[in-house]
């Protein structure tokens, strides 16, 4: 019985593209993250369909200053997310390096903003059904730049220690792509926490 071999020696061990698991299991947990966020927004919408008094009239206006700076250091680290992707698929690894460092250092800066606006929305999530939910808002969003900006200081220490194979070099990739969802599902809360309320309160 003759037995044919196909020689698969020139194939690669590891990609760091979407031929990997990793990759479609990062695009899935966003997925499933994303359907969490839209379920926020729809909790807000129906909670302000049903109240007249929307935002209740003892919330204050919200202050624009810090949240818009907060999210134009959001939308900066684009630029150094964007930056990982394409180092790490060109295996340029110092490139890398410096990019998440710079992530990093705007993740956290981003965090110390957060919780200045946090600490002064001028009600609790306790005080009412609009405290409630844009408390959770921003919360659910806040975890997510907490574990991003946490990833991204382990694989910066981890380029400092440890030799980078092809699979670090995916795992920098994934991280970028995470925080593009980052980024893009800041916007809608950023408007309805800080915008929406200017527009649709009545007396202003």
């Amino acid at each position: 019985m003759t037995q044919r071999v196909i020689n698969v020696s020139a194939l690669e061990a590891e990609t760091v593209d979407s031929r990997s698991l990793l990759w479609w299991g990062n695009l899935g947990m966003m997925a499933i993250e994303g359907t969490m966020f839209a379920m926020l927004i729809a909790t807000y919408l129906y909670l302000r369909m049903v109240n007249l008094d929307w935002p209740p009239s003892t919330v204050p206006r919200p202050d624009l200053l810090w949240p818009t700076v907060n999210l134009g250091i959001l939308l900066l680290t684009f630029i150094p997310a964007r930056i990982l992707d394409r180092a790490a698929f060109r295996d340029n690894v110092p490139l890398c390096r410096l990019a998440l460092g710079v992530c990093v250092v705007a993740g956290a800066a981003f965090l110390i903003i957060r919780f200045r606006v946090l600490a002064n929305l001028g009600y609790k999530w306790s005080d009412h059904a609009y405290g409630s939910v844009i408390w959770t808002c921003i919360g659910f969003h806040l975890l997510h730049v907490i574990a991003a900006t946490a990833e991204t200081g382990l694989l910066f220490v981890y380029t400092l220690v440890r030799p980078i194979l092809k699979k670090q070099l995916l795992d920098f990739r994934c991280l970028a792509v995470y925080w593009y969802f980052v980024i893009v599902t800041w916007l809608p809360f950023y408007f309805i926490v800080f915008i929406e309320p200017y527009m649709t309160r009545k007396g202003y």
